[in-house]
């Protein structure tokens, strides 16, 4: 049994993504919010004065491995299992799979029930 998945957001999550805002905003749950004062806490005191303290480095050692060399060995692998593949014979020695064959079976006429 072959089962078509369905991309997108289920009719359940939609319909919370429609209620629970409605809900925070009703029930006051975000103008409850208390805002940090990141003043008071010591490992934020020095950042509110230099909060774009920014240190620049020269010259870092780079992977040597790049993204282009990995699409390359993807590539490379893909087309090896497609060779491998073409390769083998098929399972089944039927020459058209293509056009499934009908099955009509001879129905006994006696055996038929008339309903009216």
């Amino acid at each position: 049994m072959s089962r078509r998945r369905r991309f997108g957001p289920s009719s359940e999550i939609q319909k919370l993504a429609k209620i629970l805002p409605t809900y925070l905003d009703m029930s006051g749950f975000l103008d409850k919010k208390v805002s940090t004062n990141w003043s008071t806490i010591e490992a934020y005191r020095d950042k509110m004065a230099n909060s774009f303290d920014i240190q620049y480095f020269d010259r870092i050692a780079q992977q040597t491995i790049g993204s282009l060399l990995l699409r390359k060995r993807y590539a490379a692998l893909l087309w090896k299992y497609g060779e491998a593949k073409a390769q083998k014979p098929y399972a089944t020695n039927v020459k058209d799979t293509r056009q499934p064959k009908s099955i009509s079976i001879a129905l006994d006429e006696e055996k038929l029930v008339l309903i009216d």
